[in-house]
């Protein structure tokens, strides 16, 4: 039925532009050639849906792949040296601080020059000369937890139509960095072997977290080795 109402709609707007002798006379969802997209949508709105369809693009790019050495976010995979895209200077100002002492990983943050998202963040192995990459994640800055469920769900089916075959799980979990529980990670997990990983997720973060930690809610995109999910599940040591 919701097909067929479509096609009727479809044929009527046609019957309305008989009259048109200029392409800027038809319209698609009340939108021309020549409209500017300002009239439909916020600044933001257009960044998040121009980033989202980019990344449609980037999965498309995948359907061969079958190592998460393979995929890219803003162009850098695991296994990469962070130093073909960063200057040690650059990667040592970058380190964000979220613990106190030396752990056995470290985490460094992109902000500037991204195509995609809003923050990249690079997960290194402490005293490696090499700087290999042993997690990427992509992140966009979405506060609504609907609209961030939302375009999650339009993600998730893409990737679901290329990894088949590939085991996924979805859960809802309290974030390990939170002691109080809750702050909450909204994930679809695609396992690859061992536990080395692609999610997509949507991270709300508590109110604590958010005021101490300066922590906002993002829809992320993680392509993870499984050494660096297993350091995590061990508390980050």
């Amino acid at each position: 039925m919701k097909k067929l109402f479509i096609i009727i709609i479809i044929f009527i707007s046609f019957q309305s532009l008989t009259k048109a002798d200029d392409i800027r006379d038809f319209e698609i969802e009340g939108m021309s050639i020549g409209d500017s997209l300002l009239d439909f949508m916020s600044k933001s709105e257009m960044k998040k849906l121009f980033i989202i369809i980019i990344i449609f693009i980037s999965f498309q790019s995948w359907t061969k792949a079958d190592d998460i050495r393979d995929f890219q976010i803003e162009g850098m995979s695991i296994g990469d040296s962070l130093l073909d895209f960063m200057s040690k200077s650059e990667i040592k100002n970058n380190e964000l601080q979220y613990f106190t002492t030396k752990r056995d990983y470290y985490i460094v943050g992109i902000f500037d020059d991204l195509k995609n998202y809003d923050q990249v963040e690079i997960y290194l192995k402490s005293n490696d000369k090499n700087y290999k990459i042993k997690t990427i994640a992509g992140m966009l800055k979405i506060n609504s937890l609907d609209k961030c469920l939302s375009d999650k769900v339009n993600i998730v089916k893409q990737v679901d139509n290329l990894f088949s075959n590939i085991n996924k799980q979805s859960d809802i979990k309290a974030h390990e960095a939170d002691a109080s529980g809750v702050s909450k990670q909204y994930i679809d997990q695609y396992n690859f072997n061992k536990m080395n990983h692609i999610r997509v997720e949507c991270m709300q973060w508590s109110k604590k977290m958010k005021k101490e930690r300066n922590f906002s809610n993002t829809l992320n995109v993680v392509v993870m080795a499984d050494e660096v999910h297993n350091w995590i599940m061990g508390g980050y040591k």
